[in-house]
């Protein structure tokens, strides 16, 4: 009788892969320079066109009211995100194809790291691949104008690439970002880090991971709902730092499609505003 292997769960891989992260404010600072430096030496290589300070924000610019969004219903209660098909067409098209199709109904979030994301959209709660998990992997689109502010979506799928051309691909998963604290120790070692001035700023005032910065599919920016995210981002979880699961079930009852003219919360894209303060009147 052959003796088959267990299949490992997301936990068993993630030990030995690079996502298991340990932060710590210098070491974020340091990520910061090299992501503006790569970033900028690499895309001038391959365009010569790229002008570090032609960053546009538009994760906190108003949208039109058509624009899409995908409204969230958890059992920890809803938030709403528009989406960037302009910026990320491969992937919006395939994740809203994903959502229309119900895929991500009454899935779950099987990884929370405390001050830097959770993970959801499995069709197991420990992570791991059933056979309904759908394992479309599909090349990054990385965009100078989106950025992993907190509350930004971003697909997170397996190693691809060459060996001297490492990337991320995208797939079904999804990586909700959160935010380290952004101490005034912090703040300085990102002001002293250069580059664009204003995205500086808008990490100190509205929070995000820096070091995920232009290396991941970021398709989308949740506006709406903070009080359910942020509950998602502070749940307890079975093990810090090994066990990642969360001990409560956490489950996306629910995801469809709608457009911002549906769901307005103009108030959050003001770059004025706090990110402790995101959440609609």
């Amino acid at each position: 009788m052959e003796n088959k292997k267990p299949k490992k769960n997301y936990y068993d891989v993630q030990r030995s892969r690079r996502f298991r992260i340990y932060f710590n404010f210098s070491m974020i600072a340091l990520a910061f320079v090299l992501v503006f430096t790569l970033f900028n030496a690499c895309q001038r290589m391959k365009t010569g066109t790229l002008d570090p300070d032609n960053v546009d924000l538009i994760q906190y610019q108003v949208p039109k009211d058509d624009a899409p969004v995908v409204v969230f219903e958890t059992s920890e209660g809803n938030f709403t995100a528009v989406l960037y098909p302009d910026q990320a067409p491969k992937f919006v098209e395939y994740f809203e194809d994903l959502v229309k199709d119900g895929y991500y109904d009454g899935t779950y979030v099987f990884a929370v790291q405390k001050d830097v994301y959770f993970m959801g959209g499995s069709k197991a709660s420990d992570g791991t691949e059933t056979d309904d998990t759908d394992k479309t992997q599909i090349d990054p689109e990385i965009n100078k104008d989106l950025w992993p502010f907190k509350g930004s979506l971003i697909s997170y799928g397996d190693k691809g690439g060459s060996i001297f051309n490492k990337k991320i691909m995208s797939g079904s998963r999804i990586l909700f970002v959160d935010t380290v604290e952004f101490t005034d120790e912090f703040k300085e070692e990102l002001d002293s880090a250069g580059g664009n001035t204003e995205l500086v700023e808008t990490f100190k005032s509205k929070g995000g991971i820096p070091n995920f910065s232009q290396q991941y599919t970021i398709f989308g920016q949740v506006y709406d709902g903070f009080d359910a995210y942020d509950a998602i981002c502070r749940a307890e979880v079975m093990k810090d730092d090994d066990d990642l699961r969360p001990k409560k079930d956490i489950i996306i009852n629910k995801a469809y499609l709608s457009t911002y003219g549906e769901h307005r919360n103009d108030s959050f894209f003001s770059l004025a505003q706090d990110k402790n303060t995101t959440d609609s009147e």
